[in-house]
């Protein structure tokens, strides 16, 4: 009668691990942890189906039927995690805790740009990727080197103080806690926040004269619940072109490098929290050039000169004409001063700013006529 009622719940494990549901969020689950049979403390998960969604819906069937309770977290290990979740540590003995049970349906392997950080629950497998089951970990740091080796599909949201009470228990050379702490999981509702979209910061809007022979940084914002940012830099603003799209997990910086010469460049970002994504950022742009020292090689005005250079602060740009603008940047992006020439000489004084590369253009009217570079040293 037992191993019939086993199969009959893994047919049904199974049928509902098939089926396709639609979230409307992030599913939440209670995880009431009982030490010895003692009531220890409660843990609130959200999972994200919008990250590992067959994950999600292989826990989210299991908890629809109680697998879960009165399993063991049989693995604790400080400084690393805590796991559970095999059927084997409701009544098998201690030795087969964490060796799973034949039959039990598995889970392909979903991995993501999403990190292995302090709270993240993911899942546990053999060697084999494919081999998910029922079993799942909590990290209690981060993890660097599981990240695209393990599927991430949730985190803990409140009490992560019992999975740290958890993971320093007692326990044997095998790992397992001297006294076991059992799990009793309920699903307690939905997060069906929708992320803000991302701030662009660095390098800033417009930015002209990039260059392009040095690792450019590209910085936003951080969403308070992004989980993996999706970053886009095309070489059209409809962006058909695209030159990078990537996914950065949790950071909210990447360096770029390879860029074209002479190019306006187009780049935006959005987060998904595991359970919806953000609208796109505004779109930014920003210009490159030839890397040269003073004026770049292809200007339209080769006369151009700027000296000293480098120099301690004060700098003359030469040949110039009446009515052009001066515009000279940082190395952020941001405008520093802007000049209406009067003549042919103009000085620029940098004295008293930080040290480094700054980049000048000349415009004529709405049109670059020119442009380089500035050393101040």
């Amino acid at each position: 009668m037992k191993k019939i009622h086993i199969l009959l719940f893994l047919f049904i494990s199974l049928t509902c691990l098939q089926a396709q549901v639609t979230y409307t969020g992030k599913p939440m689950y209670k995880i009431d942890i009982k030490r010895g049979g003692t009531f220890l403390g409660s843990v609130i998960v959200e999972l994200f189906p919008n990250i590992a969604y067959h994950h999600v819906r292989n826990f989210d069937s299991l908890v629809s039927v109680q697998f879960y309770d009165s399993t063991a977290f049989h693995r604790v290990i400080p400084d690393f995690m805590i796991q559970g979740g095999d059927p084997n540590s409701r009544h098998g003995t201690v030795n087969t805790w964490g060796n799973g049970q034949p039959g039990q349906p598995t889970v392909n392997a979903e991995f993501s740009a999403a990190k292995h950080l302090r709270g993240i629950l993911s899942a546990a497998r053999s060697t084999n990727i494919n081999s998910a089951t029922s079993q799942f970990f909590i990290c209690v740091v981060a993890y660097p080197s599981l990240n695209n080796n393990y599927s991430v599909y949730g985190r803990v949201v409140s009490g992560m103080q019992w999975v740290d009470t958890t993971v320093m228990a007692p326990r044997n050379s095998s790992d397992r806690p001297n006294i076991k702490h059992e799990m009793f999981i309920t699903a307690v509702g939905s997060n069906d926040t929708v992320p803000v979209k991302p701030n662009l910061v660095t390098p800033v809007n417009g930015t002209m004269a990039i260059d392009m022979s040095m690792a450019l940084l590209l910085k936003w914002g951080a969403v308070s619940d992004g989980i993996i940012y999706s970053l886009e830099v095309a070489k059209d603003s409809l962006f058909t072109d695209i030159f990078k799209s990537l996914k950065t997990g949790n950071l909210s910086t990447y360096i770029t490098s390879g860029l074209e010469p002479d190019l306006k460049y187009y780049w935006r970002v959005k987060v998904n929290n595991g359970g919806h994504y953000s609208p796109w950022s505004d779109v930014w742009t920003f210009d490159t050039h030839i890397d040269a020292v003073g004026l770049s090689e292809n200007s339209k005005k080769g006369s151009i000169h700027a000296f000293p250079n480098p120099s301690g602060g004060k700098f003359t740009i030469s040949d110039l004409e009446s009515g052009e603008t001066l515009e000279v940047y940082d190395a952020a992006g941001k405008l520093v001063t802007s000049i209406l020439v009067k003549d042919g000489n103009q000085l620029v004084d940098l004295e008293g700013r930080d040290k480094g590369v700054y980049s000048f253009k000349v415009n004529k009217g709405d049109k670059e006529v020119a442009h380089g570079k500035l050393i101040l040293k």
